[in-house]
């Protein structure tokens, strides 16, 4: 079965790619995890090249048509919807020009969060 990959970086970088076999979403989901962070072992040629940094909190992979954010601890389905308004949002954001769309991701999931509590 080809599982058809998309690792997003919001407001940032955007990679595609197959990984061949009968996976769950769970086990597709770990092995992209460890394929683009550095230090892991199993870093993937795609990653390495692209020189980007490690996958981490808040960034999106897409599995088969399934997007997934990055949370401390595993992932969380979110909608197509979610992610493009996520992409716009850090786009958006001040931060984004200062210093980059990482530091532009963190406050706007900080605030998003923030303004979750407040309710």
């Amino acid at each position: 079965m080809k599982n058809i990959i998309h690792v997003i970086y919001p407001a940032e970088y955007l990679a595609s790619f197959v990984i061949e076999g009968d996976h769950t979403d769970d086990d597709l989901l770990e092995m992209v995890f460890a394929r683009w962070n550095h230090g892991s072992g199993m870093e993937c040629d795609q990653f390495i090249s692209s020189k980007k940094r490690s996958l981490s909190v808040n960034d999106i992979v897409c599995v088969n048509g399934i997007h997934y954010q990055c949370a401390s601890i595993g992932w969380n389905e979110v909608t197509s919807d979610y992610v493009n308004e996520l992409e716009e949002a850090v786009e958006n954001n001040p931060l984004c020009d200062l210093h980059g769309p990482w530091f532009a991701l963190s406050e706007v999931m900080y605030n998003r969060k923030k303004n979750l509590m407040t309710v």
